[in-house]
């Protein structure tokens, strides 16, 4: 009945098919209640204590429901509340990345259990994980589970928020049947995933002890130690070698191998089992399993990662010598012979397979093969990693690389190594020999490479035999070899040596599989292939010419216009950008604050009287001839605005139309400017420009901190609208306040939010001019998450306040603020203030609606243009807001907000970088170049009046390429690509091919 991608990923989910209830009669879709239209059957209605799935089955001619009954459904499961502790909140709903977090599940009517006192692992309910359309199955804890209650361990997952989506019997639970969706969800996030960053050792023989160290999140491992009782405090469970325990008490002493801290521990690994694993812990509540460092993986021969490996141990051989006929049974003698699928035991003697006939934990038999051919070598695979000699003596390089390399004297120190490296700390002279077997899982190209400080030299042979072995990399001259195949499960010798005079030496062989499906994101060992593909193109920029003239300054006129306009809730707007929501009949000087508010108008001003039926606007003479202003209102007769003078510009300031953009005015003669203020004045023109009060301290005294992050402005060729709420830029973060000192009530700031996981806004405050003590408060806090920018205002003062009396302070100083959670890197901040009063006209959105229309047939989001929109838009043409409704069709807005048209859009975007404003005062030039992102061509700059100044085109700016081009890949041909197309469709058309993949 229901899919969960598509019911989490739809804003409009379509009507149920036709629904029975338990009345007889069907349920009536649409219906609406409390105000709510609902086109499914839901859980909020009235009378209903135990929360079952409920429809209206008779309505009023409004739709309003009337008769009501319970619908039948596939199942009336509902859901409460999910979290990562036993009867904890729903806010404790953060868990590893890396799984094994225990997701606590409440609700009612869950499928029981075939079982009452004792443990089953059947079970007839099911959870899954999903985040748009990825899904994740939980694994059910089945001995946990009641008609209530559901228990599950969260698998390894990206970070990200996942709703928890339930099936009882098979049958998904819609969302409609959860009391609140945004209670059900799980968070994985790396600051949740305890980390092991050492393993020591990471090699040795089963039932050994080891010691780990890292972030365990807790010390806790054990209820009964004190200060671990709380159910609240998190424990860990269990630590993994595989699949074996590694136990942190001693069973027979009751003893801790060592003291336990939330830094470090020892567990003694109990299994029995050689092979290749991989160390983890599991932590409770939430968080859950242990990632580990990156530089603690190795690659095994078949490319399996792993972190620890165990091996066996030989004590003795007999007899140790035999027929050359064969048969001879050995017996060897030692301990943890296991055998196993994934790591079978086997005997080689001489090269040649021995016979298991019996094994045992302590002994193996083998027998001989009848037929024996003693090789003429004398190093055989086998043994523990690579072999090491080190020797007292230095040798130069043209030794090392002769035809008869120096091999280890008798007195040479011998040892075995796990990894291929070596370092020293000897002041000495000293030469180290490293030599033993690779033997690959599949034929693939290899190169290997040495990095040392001393001369070294790497041999590897062409087969099993090591006297076949020729020299692949000599120092100086390369430290990697040419590729080279080498095919599946074939022996080859590595030998290698590395001298240093004076000691000190350090040694590390790298080898190198060209066709491997590892990355380098879970291993530090693993390296990614990174190519650039340049596309070579002349690419030149706009450059325009402007001459300016100061020589016809006058007096000039200021244009007057009327507006008429009845009681009602109305906006200016002038040059596409509104003013703040004026309700009913504001007195001239509200009205006068909220034209100078506009981004259009400032640093000018104009003045505003009013008689009983209209407003008189003057605009400063500097602007000469303006547009008519526009107004929006919720009146029933239109607004009229009226010119009663035009205006005529006074020349003694210049502003520049950039393709239908103004500049701020600029006062040449009495206020000169720069080349550098005249680039962020002509910036200003591609980057979107808010109302004054909100982010410019000049003009808004009330600010005492200010971040809009456009120093060091970095964009791409994202849409500015998308990464900027002022400005161009924005920074990726939860940290909305970083270092103020200057005490303010209001924090205000603008966000983008993906996801609802943000629940309160932490504080760091001093109060009453101290500043020794800190306060650490938190405010609960309700955001939009539709990715979309919002702009917020939030008293501090008085919400502390209402929180303890000890916050009622005359003086706050908000010295930190940060939002509780950025999973994923989601969260955008921008233009963040701090200050004793609020923005001009700010509108708080939250508690109603500011984008409206007289019809009811608008939604949001709509597209208009090819765009989707959220608010109220600007119809280029008439510079009138407008919406539209399900089938495009528009209508006028008679309201906008903040998010909508009280900014002011650029009407293109540069390329990054590529604006360049350059005065010559001494001539009065100003060469200005440019390039748009869409590769389109400016218009001439037009100056304001027009007789000021002279503008010619230097150079006109390149045009888009439409080329193609052909990438060629392991001798196949991917042709005819656009050169551009984007990194995404690249990137798609790239894995269709098995060459590449996913």
């Amino acid at each position: 009945m229901w899919d969960p991608v598509f019911e989490s990923n739809s804003n409009n989910p379509p009507t149920m098919c036709t629904v029975s209830t338990t009345s007889g009669s069907s349920c009536v879709f649409p219906f609406v209640y409390n105000g709510i239209t609902y086109s499914n059957c839901t859980i909020q209605g009235p009378n209903n204590a135990a929360y079952q799935p409920q429809c209206a089955t008779s309505v009023d001619s409004s739709n309003v429901a009337v008769t009501w009954s319970f619908c039948i459904v596939p199942t009336d499961a509902v859901v409460f509340y999910a979290t990562v502790r036993k009867n904890g909140p729903w806010t404790q709903n953060t868990g590893s990345t890396h799984g094994g977090t225990m997701l606590w599940i409440y609700g009612n009517r869950f499928a029981q259990n075939a079982f009452s006192t004792v443990p089953s692992t059947s079970t007839s309910n099911s959870v899954q994980l999903v985040d748009g359309y990825s899904v994740y199955n939980c694994q059910i804890h089945p001995d946990k589970v009641t008609n209530t209650q559901l228990t599950c361990y969260t698998p390894m997952i990206p970070e990200g928020l996942y709703q928890i989506r339930v099936y009882s019997n098979g049958n998904l639970v819609p969302l409609y049947q959860y009391y609140n969706k945004d209670q059900a969800t799980f968070a994985a996030v790396p600051s949740n995933t305890p980390i092991i960053d050492n393993i020591n050792p990471q090699s040795g023989t089963p039932q050994t002890l080891i010691s780990l160290s890292g972030t365990f999140e807790t010390e806790c491992f054990s209820r009964d130690i004190v200060g671990c009782s709380d159910d609240n405090n998190p424990l860990i469970s269990r630590v993994y070698v595989g699949g074996h325990l590694c136990n942190l008490i001693n069973p027979v002493t009751g003893t801790n191998y060592s003291i336990v801290t939330d830094t470090d521990l020892q567990c003694f690994f109990e299994g029995t089992e050689v092979g290749l694993f991989n160390v983890s812990m599991l932590i409770t509540n939430q968080y859950g399993r242990s990632s580990v460092n990156s530089n603690l993986y190795r690659v095994s021969s078949n490319e399996a990662l792993y972190n620890f490996q165990s091996y066996a141990v030989i004590t003795n051989v007999s007899p140790n010598n035999g027929s050359i006929q064969g048969g001879t049974i050995l017996t060897i003698s030692g301990n943890y012979f296991s055998d196993n699928v994934a790591y079978p035991l086997t005997v080689n003697v001489g090269g040649q397979t021995c016979e298991v006939l019996s094994t045992a934990l302590t002994t193996v038999q083998c027998q001989i093969p009848s037929s024996v051919t003693i090789p003429n070598q004398n190093q055989y695979q086998g043994g523990r990693g690579l072999q090491l000699f080190r020797d007292t003596i230095a040798y130069s390089q043209s030794t090392l690389s002769s035809n008869s390399p120096p091999v280890p004297s008798s007195s040479a120190i011998q040892m075995w190594i796990d990894d291929a490296s070596y370092t020293s700390t000897n002041s000495s002279d000293e030469t180290v020999w490293i030599e033993g077997f690779i033997r690959p899982s599949k034929t693939a190209t290899f190169t290997f490479s040495l990095s040392t400080n001393g001369n070294a030299v790497l041999f590897l042979s062409t087969d099993a035999s090591p006297s076949n072995k020729i020299l692949i990399v000599n120092l100086p001259s390369t430290n990697q070899s040419s590729d080279i195949i080498l095919q599946n499960n074939t022996n080859y010798y590595l030998y290698c040596i590395a001298s240093r005079v004076g000691g000190s030496l350090y040694l590390v062989i790298q080898g190198r599989m060209h066709q491997t499906t590892l990355t380098a994101t879970t291993s530090s060992m693993v390296i990614n292939e990174i190519q650039r593909i340049d596309i070579n193109a002349n690419i030149q920029s706009e450059h325009q010419k402007l001459i300016y003239s100061t020589n016809s300054i006058g007096n000039g006129t200021s244009e007057i216009q009327s507006l008429q306009v009845d009681n009602s809730t109305f906006q200016i707007g002038f040059r596409g950008v509104y003013t703040a929501l004026l309700n009913g009949r504001p007195i001239a000087a509200d009205v006068q604050a909220a034209l100078n508010d506009l981004p259009t108008i400032y640093p000018l001003s104009v003045s505003v009287t009013a008689t009983s039926t209209l407003y008189i606007i003057t605009f400063p003479a500097e602007m000469g001839n303006v547009p008519l202003v526009t107004c929006i209102s919720t009146a029933t007769n239109s607004p009229n605005v009226t010119e009663t003078t035009q205006g005529v510009a006074s020349g003694s300031q210049i502003a520049f139309e950039v393709d239908g953009q103004l500049t701020n005015y600029i006062d040449f003669q009495n206020n000169a400017p720069s080349s550098s203020n005249l680039q962020s004045i002509f910036n200003q023109v591609f980057s979107i420009q808010c109302p004054v009060s909100l982010n410019n301290r000049q003009a808004a005294p009330s600010i005492v901190y200010l971040q809009d992050f456009e120093t060091n402005c970095y964009y791409d060729e994202t849409t500015i609208e998308s990464i900027a709420f002022c400005g161009q830029c924005s920074q990726i973060t939860n940290t909305v306040v970083d270092g103020n000192t200057q005490p303010g009530n209001y924090l205000c700031f603008a966000y983008k939010l993906s996801h609802n996981y943000v629940i309160e806004l932490d504080l760091a405050i001093q109060l009453n001019g101290d500043t020794i003590d800190i306060y650490y408060p938190s405010i609960s806090l309700s955001l939009n998450s539709d990715q979309n920018w919002h702009y917020i205002c939030l008293d501090i003062s008085t919400l502390l306040s209402a929180q303890s009396s000890i916050y009622s302070s005359s003086s706050l100083v908000i010295t930190y603020a940060w939002l509780n959670r950025n999973i994923l890197n989601s969260i955008r901040i921008d233009t963040v203030t701090i200050r004793t009063s609020l923005p001009t006209g700010y509108e708080d959105t939250s508690l109603y609606p500011i984008d409206q229309t007289s019809s009811s047939a608008c939604i949001f989001p709509f597209y208009y243009n090819g765009n989707k929109y959220s608010t109220c838009v600007l119809n280029p043409t008439t510079n009138i807001p407008l919406c539209a409704d399900a089938l495009n069709r528009t209508y006028l807005c008679q309201s906008s907000s903040i998010e909508g048209v009280r900014r002011l859009y650029p009407k293109h975007q540069l390329v990054y970088n590529t604006l360049s404003v350059t005065l010559t005062s001494n001539t009065k030039t100003i060469d200005v170049s440019y390039r748009y992102s869409d590769c389109s061509t400016p218009a001439l700059i037009v100056s304001y009046p027009n007789s000021s100044a002279t503008i010619t085109r230097v150079t006109q700016s390149s045009t888009g390429a439409n080329a193609t081009f052909d990438i060629t890949f392991n001798s196949q041909t991917y042709s005819s690509i656009p050169v551009n197309i984007q990194p995404s469709d690249l990137a798609n058309r790239l894995q269709t091919s098995t060459d590449f993949g996913y």
